[in-house]
């Protein structure tokens, strides 16, 4: 092998390794202008389990950078802009904070789920009238009036209100956790109940409740709202006649027939003079 030969393979090897290490120069520096080009920006995250409703406070936050491309949309990205807020979800440790699972206390309060025209309306109930505590915030209930009528008359009851939703239970307007309740007792039984009804329906489920027996039928969410007629409460068969209690009998009066005295006749010489004693 001539020298010529050599020099031409020793060339030959030093294009090969000096294109290789420019190819994994240029490899090197695409990568690094890859990374520079992808900015982080500062996030709030969960330093904790924040629960349903629950207020946010600083020792629930943290403050950290991810890259842009991997946070989520409406992150916060300034603790004070969340301390304050309620969260309207569960939101687990580490998790995100964004302005979709915060917001002010009244978002999540009862003002928030009236409706315009409608109203909220509280009325005492029992385990009978409460079909023993199984409803729940955001089910639908017929509202019965049973009318005590007159004596005599057989009693009767009006659906004046169907598919009423619940709002709450006493104070809670959240659904609880289905527990069952130990043998003998009657579970967590609410002494309230608060509807959403309608101005016309308010006025009305007042009324009934200070004159009639009132009592709510659960319904089936499957079951279209109109799919049966409100009944018209008539107030009059709420307001029984008055019953007088029967007056003492009178012993009739008796005419005593008065007695006659009887008379005596008195002598005088040569006269007769009667007369009574």
């Amino acid at each position: 092998m001539n020298s010529r030969r050599i020099t031409l393979i020793v060339a030959i090897v030093l294009a090969v390794t000096t294109g290789l290490l420019t190819l994994r120069y240029l490899n090197s520096v695409n990568q690094t202008a890859q990374v520079a080009v992808v900015e982080s920006k500062p996030v709030v995250i969960a330093s904790r389990d924040i629960p349903t409703r629950a207020k946010i406070t600083p020792d629930m936050l943290t403050l950290v950078k991810r890259p842009a491309n991997q946070v989520e949309p409406g992150a916060i990205s300034d603790p004070h802009a969340a301390i304050g807020d309620v969260s309207l979800i569960a939101i687990p440790m580490n998790s995100t904070i964004t302005d979709s699972k915060i917001g002010q206390p009244a978002a999540v309060g009862l003002t928030a789920r009236i409706k315009p025209g409608m109203r909220a309306v509280t009325i005492p109930v029992d385990a009978i009238k409460s079909v023993n505590g199984l409803i729940q915030p955001g089910d639908r209930v017929d509202v019965l009036a049973s009318v005590q009528k007159g004596s005599g008359d057989r009693p009767r009851t009006y659906a004046i209100i169907r598919g009423a939703l619940v709002l709450a239970l006493n104070s809670a307007i959240e659904p609880t956790p289905d527990e069952s309740p130990a043998p003998g007792t009657s579970g967590n039984v609410p002494q309230t109940v608060t509807l959403g009804v309608t101005v016309q329906q308010a006025d009305l489920l007042t009324v009934a409740d200070l004159n009639t027996t009132l009592r709510l039928a659960l319904r089936s969410p499957n079951e279209p709202l109109r799919a049966e007629a409100e009944e018209p409460l008539d107030f009059q068969d709420a307001t029984p006649e008055p019953q007088h209690p029967p007056q003492p009998a009178v012993p009739p009066v008796v005419a005593v027939a008065k007695k006659e005295r009887p008379s005596v006749t008195i002598v005088d010489g040569d006269k007769l003079i009667e007369g009574n004693q």
